[in-house]
């Protein structure tokens, strides 16, 4: 699932545990890979800022199902940044819960009083690391990309992730040449969202530094 690639990207779950963006951030970036999901499936579409179900049936997975569900029981609402804020709020539970469930992650709850937020432990290194290598080899080497990797690779960027991905600083030029021309050849619904996703990843950058 597009989410649960996000998360293992944004997240150091072979190493500190700790997440490698700002909450606010990685939980914008997975609500948009949850919205993506269902663009993927078909079930919502996505133009300019607006956002609109399509087909209401079920995707057969719990954490899509409820989203798509959400969607549905509020069909007024139709403003993608809306649902982007409104599914942050709960993304990071749903998408580390799902892998927890999938038994590719192990919780570590806090022990001390000042660390409130769990670090999350894959149980699979080559699985955990799998999406990361996966666009690394793709981006450097421009390969066409699967719709989900496209949208990845374009939420990635949308959440300032690509550099960490490529672990070359000679090669990022070239990359960010290559996610230009990709970004351009995107469906229109995954280009829509990802801009999307990078305006409200801009704002909550700016709200972040202001503290």
């Amino acid at each position: 699932m597009l989410a649960d690639d996000f998360f293992l990207v944004s997240w150091d779950t072979t190493g500190s545990g700790k997440p490698r963006l700002h909450l606010q951030g990685i939980a914008l970036g997975l609500a948009g890979a949850l919205i993506g999901e269902l663009v993927l499936s078909r079930r919502v579409t996505v133009r300019g800022v607006r956002l609109d179900m399509v087909d209401g049936r079920a995707v057969q997975e719990s954490v899509a199902d409820r989203v798509l569900a959400d969607l549905g029981n509020s069909p007024h609402h139709t403003d993608v940044r809306t649902w982007l804020a409104y599914l942050a709020q709960r993304s990071i539970e749903e998408v580390s819960g799902r892998l927890v469930n999938a038994g590719l992650l192990v919780r570590e709850n806090p022990k001390i009083l000042r660390r409130k937020q769990s670090r999350f432990f894959s149980t699979d290194f080559s699985r955990a690391m799998w999406p990361m290598t996966r666009l690394r080899l793709a981006l450097t080497q421009c390969r066409p990309l699967s719709p989900q990797d496209m949208a990845l690779a374009t939420l990635m960027d949308a959440c300032d992730l690509t550099d960490i991905v490529l672990d070359d600083p000679a090669g990022r030029r070239a990359v960010r040449r290559y996610l230009t021309t990709l970004f351009a050849a995107m469906p229109q619904p995954l280009s829509d969202l990802s801009r999307q996703v990078h305006a409200a990843v801009g704002d909550a950058v700016l709200t972040y530094h202001r503290r």
